[in-house]
Order: structure tokens, then C-alpha cells, then sequence
């Protein structure tokens, strides 16, 4: 491993497998979170780094697809490497595998937000990683940029979430994964069945505060696809 990019082995919990022994897909966003945040804070420009400066990092938007779902008695190798950025956005790539067979069981691209302190507006991300920010821009990029996204028809079926204590992370807001967690639980429901996402795209619009209410809503379209809000 080079600092350009770092490679972890993460053994899988039975906590965080479902009825049929596989890893839940919405784990997958918190594994991702997390070693992006310890490669960002061993190259100089993580959460501690950028604080400082008056800056916050946010993900803006990661898109993942997962080939096959590994089960809880395997250990992950995940890769991870920045590379490069496109217009406001800084962005990161993923590679999971399996360390005991090297199967590889998906692979992921985010993009990445610098904001200003308290204003929470955009800045570029050369201001803080200057000529770092273009580490990695030959590797592998997986997702180009990721658009937003729109609705493709009428949303039904809601469910009510408190946003509790025990949901909130470092940064003060509900974290990350919950959001992948609660579109998991919208389209079992709506289904009627345990689900495994094989690809999905999160957009992040608005930060989620302890005491607040959030309500999901969505609906499933013809190509065995669906759309949460």
C-alpha cells in the first residue's frame, strides 16, 4: 500500500448479516465511510485536518453496486484511493473483495463536498488538498459524475422516523448510513420480502438533526428498480 491509497481487512460481524447469513446491503455504506475516513486522515486531510481550516467534509453522492453479498463468516478487503476532482466535487473510489478467496464482491464511486464553516457553502477542493487533489486520476474510476436524481412517478408508502440519540454521528447529524438503511426497509416493504440492493445511487441533499422528524416515501418501477425520497 502506498499513502495514495490504503487497503483494509475487515472482518464481517453476525450482527450485521441478515436471515440468510449475508452482509445487509445498507452495512456496505458504513464500512465505506469508514475507511475513507481513516485514508483521509492519514494523508493529512480528514475530519480533524480540515476543521482547522474552518471546513467540513460532506458526501455529496456515492454510487455502489454490489455483485454478490458476502457472508458473515468472510473478511473484507476493501481498497480505497481518491482521484481527482470534478467541478466542486472530490472523488473517491471503492474496491471490495473478499481477503480469503479474492472474489471481488463490488465496487463503488463518491464525490465529496468541502464546506465553509458556519456558512456551509461550497469551496473547491484544491483550496485545501492543493496538488493532492489530483492524486490517482490514472486509476480506475468507476462512476463519472453522478447526476441527481429525478422522481419517476408517484411516491406512496411512508414510514415515520424519529431521529433519535443513538442515530447521531460525529458531525452532529444522522449518519450516513442510515439513509441507505431506510430506503432498504421502504422497498422490503413495499415488496414484502428481504432484499439485497445489487446497485444503488444515494444523493445527499440536507443534513438530518437529533429531535427531527423524517418521513420515507417511494415506488417501484417496471425494471425491477425503485426510487426513495
Amino acid at each position: 500500500m502506498s499513502e495514495k491509497n490504503i487497503i483494509l481487512e475487515m472482518p464481517i460481524r453476525m450482527n450485521e448479516c441478515g436471515p440468510d447469513g449475508t452482509l445487509r446491503s445498507h452495512i456496505w455504506f458504513d464500512y465505506l465511510q469508514h475507511i475513507a475516513a481513516i485514508h483521509a486522515e492519514k494523508l493529512g486531510f480528514g475530519i480533524s485536518a480540515i476543521k482547522e481550516n474552518g471546513l467540513i467534509w460532506v458526501l455529496s453522492r456515492i454510487k455502489v453496486v454490489m455483485e454478490d453479498a458476502p457472508r458473515y463468516d468472510d473478511i473484507l478487503q476493501i481498497e480505497s484511493y481518491h482521484n481527482g476532482a470534478e467541478k466542486l466535487f472530490a472523488k473517491r473510489q471503492f474496491i471490495i473483495s473478499s481477503a480469503v478467496s479474492g472474489k471481488r464482491f463490488g465496487y463503488a464511486s463518491s464525490f465529496w463536498l468541502t464546506l465553509e464553516l458556519p456558512s456551509f457553502r461550497p469551496r473547491p477542493p484544491a483550496v485545501f488538498l492543493g496538488e493532492a487533489v489530483h492524486d490517482n486520476e490514472e486509476k480506475e474510476e468507476f462512476f463519472s459524475m453522478l447526476d441527481k436524481l429525478s422522481c419517476p412517478g408517484e411516491l406512496s408508502g411512508e414510514l415515520h422516523y424519529d431521529i433519535n440519540s443513538s442515530v447521531i454521528d460525529l458531525n452532529d447529524h444522522l449518519n450516513n448510513t442510515f439513509y441507505s438503511a431506510y430506503a432498504l426497509d421502504w422497498v422490503a416493504n413495499a415488496r414484502q420480502s428481504h432484499i439485497h440492493f445489487k446497485e444503488i445511487q444515494v444523493n445527499y441533499n440536507r443534513a438530518m438533526q437529533f429531535g427531527e422528524k423524517l418521513i420515507v416515501k417511494g415506488c417501484l418501477t417496471g425494471d425491477d428498480g425503485f426510487y426513495v425520497e
